[in-house]
């Protein structure tokens, strides 16, 4: 308690005499035995005065004042003028490193002549204490920040080979809002609904698949093949987007191990327009993953971010997606 209350005193102290290059300057009402402490920013004369034996950020005790060959006790009742000629002996109030020790302690200085600001020991240290503080807070929000936008992520199935394979780890940026997914990106989205329904559909020891045995709580990394308004279906297995009456885009990624476990309307969907939130998602090893074929589009309320760099075991930009390829029909 007398500690926090000491503290709680050099605070209100230092308030009162103000923070950094704006506080009173302590060598004002300087008095022998006081404790105060040298600032400067000019480089130039930071190293000058260190020269003389006088460090920046260093506590220093005033152990003599004089003024005109006699003695003072204090500042008290001199004018501005006379208080710059007086020269005060000082020394460090505690032993410094070795290099920077010196045989002439105590150092000859004007107080306020030569040094552009002394700050007394109580608002040095509050002044150290809250930029320690701020830094710490600043630090923190940084790294809650970067918690929120930056996720690394490890492949969690075989659903994406083979681009990625299972254990390795990527980079995902939640970066939808501003950056919504395109039709090529890889996207990391917690477990839809749709999905949830169509897996409760069939006996869950007919899965190969173990993944999707029980999705709930669980995430996934996907391929967009189509973004909202985009118009998609499927054929034999292969998602395609329309992008006009003879142009389209192909995901060549083959069919599922075990087709007759869902509806075959998964694997021949007719095509339909994707809405506003809508994304149409695949696996680039449509063998084993189950997809937006099987439980139709992806809500964007679902994705979390989107996948950029591949961290682990090597590192650098993911592959480009070899499966997707436009065409055009005569």
């Amino acid at each position: 308690e007398n500690k926090n209350y000491g503290f709680l005193r050099s605070f209100q102290q230092a308030r009162a005499d103000g923070f950094g290059t704006r506080a009173r300057n302590a060598a004002i009402n300087a008095t022998v035995g006081d404790i105060i402490v040298p600032l400067c920013s000019n480089l130039e004369m930071r190293q000058s005065l260190a020269n003389r034996g006088i460090y920046a950020g260093v506590e220093y005790k005033v152990c003599s004042l004089s003024f005109l060959n006699q003695n003072l006790d204090s500042f008290e009742g001199m004018d501005r003028k006379d208080k710059e000629q007086t020269v005060a002996l000082v020394k460090p109030a505690y032993p410094l490193r070795d290099y920077l020790e010196r045989d002439d302690w105590p150092v000859p200085i004007q107080l306020l002549n030569d040094v552009p600001l002394w700050l007394s020991k109580s608002t040095y240290q509050a002044g150290t204490a809250v930029g320690t503080l701020t830094l710490s807070a600043f630090t923190l929000l940084i790294a809650a920040l970067m918690a929120f936008f930056v996720r690394f992520v490890i492949v969690p199935t075989a659903s994406m080979i083979p681009t990625l394979n299972p254990g390795n780890i990527v980079l995902v940026t939640r970066s939808t809002l501003l950056s919504p997914p395109k039709a090529g990106d890889i996207v990391f989205f917690n477990t839809p609904t749709e999905l949830e329904v169509a897996v409760k559909s069939i006996a869950s020891d007919q899965l190969d698949d173990a993944t999707t045995i029980s999705p709930k709580g669980k995430q996934f990394l996907k391929r967009v093949v189509a973004v909202p308004g985009e118009t998609v279906g499927v054929k034999r297995s292969e998602p395609y987007v329309k992008l006009s009456d003879k142009n389209f885009r192909l995901d060549l990624v083959g069919p599922y191990i075990q087709p007759a476990l869902f509806p075959e309307s998964s694997w021949d969907r007719s095509p339909k327009v994707l809405g506003k939130h809508e994304y149409f998602v695949a696996g680039d090893n449509g063998y084993r993953s189950v997809d937006s074929r099987v439980w139709g589009p992806l809500q964007d309320k679902y994705i979390i971010g989107t996948a950029q760099w591949l961290i682990w075991p090597n590192f650098g930009p993911l592959p480009q997606p070899l499966q997707l390829k436009e065409i055009t029909r005569e």
